[in-house]
């Protein structure tokens, strides 16, 4: 039987359709079908690092590291505010408030207290009006006035108060108790700028001048500011018994203590 042959358009005759043996377009000159060299057989992986495949185990490390450079992240980033902003030092150690228990005729500091303005136990303050009780504890508060005008801000006298023969003002459970002003033991400076119950009214620089103020008086001098509950940041009290204010007024003006 006699086999056709395909013939193009330029009349050469070509081959029946079929498998064309021709070099490979990977490697020229050599054998179609044939792999290359350096090709990985069928079925194998390549050579290398196996891929990574993490175990349950493995994702719960992961997540434990995540979230401790995280944490590390957010306590690095607090550290660095406090140190940019400045952060409030912690009140003096030897500050103790009073544990006396007042009596109706003392204050709550358990200091007498004074009901007439004329009483010759007062004495007339440069820095606040009403007075205050005269001695030791005059000493000392003139002496906190006074570093706070120079160093904290100027004192106003006249929003700046002493004695005043009052109960105890904002504070729940303490409305029938008599108020430190009552025994001329306490002092508010600048009042109308740092009123009752307000917080932050100073300034860091401003808490940090009054700490060192409160050191050097210590301990028998407390201020409102760090009082629990009801914060009173223009007020500063006297919280020592009649000794230890002795104590620091002496050391304040250089002179020995009597007795």
């Amino acid at each position: 039987m006699r086999r056709d042959t395909a013939v193009d358009p330029s009349g050469a005759a070509r081959s029946p359709a079929g498998p064309t043996d021709r070099p490979s377009a990977d490697r020229p000159g050599a054998p179609a079908g044939r792999p290359r060299p350096d090709a990985p057989a069928a079925g194998r992986r390549p050579p290398g690092p196996p891929p990574l495949r993490l175990t349950r185990r493995g994702l719960v490390v992961l997540g434990v590291l995540a979230l401790a450079v995280v944490g590390l992240v957010v306590a690095l980033v607090v550290a660095v505010v406090r140190i940019a902003g400045g952060s409030e030092p912690a009140p003096p150690a030897a500050l103790v408030a009073p544990s006396c228990v007042p009596d109706r005729a003392e204050s709550l500091n358990c200091w007498p207290a004074v009901d007439e303005g004329d009483d010759p136990r007062l004495e007339v303050s440069p820095w606040v009006t009403g007075r205050l009780l005269g001695g030791d504890v005059r000493t000392v508060l003139d002496h906190v006035a006074q570093r706070f005008d120079a160093e904290v801000e100027p004192v106003d006298v006249a929003s700046s108060w002493g004695w005043a023969y009052r109960p105890v003002r904002g504070e729940d459970g303490q409305e029938d108790r008599l108020s430190n002003h009552a025994s001329g033991t306490s002092i508010d400076l600048n009042a109308t700028e740092h009123p009752l119950g307000a917080t932050g009214t100073f300034t860091a620089d401003q808490v940090e001048a009054i700490r060192s103020i409160l050191a050097e008086v210590a301990p028998v001098v407390a201020w409102g500011g760090d009082f629990d509950g009801r914060v009173d940041e223009m007020h500063f009290e006297i919280v020592g018994d009649a000794e230890a204010v002795a104590e620091v007024a002496a050391r304040l003006t250089g002179a020995a203590p009597e007795g």
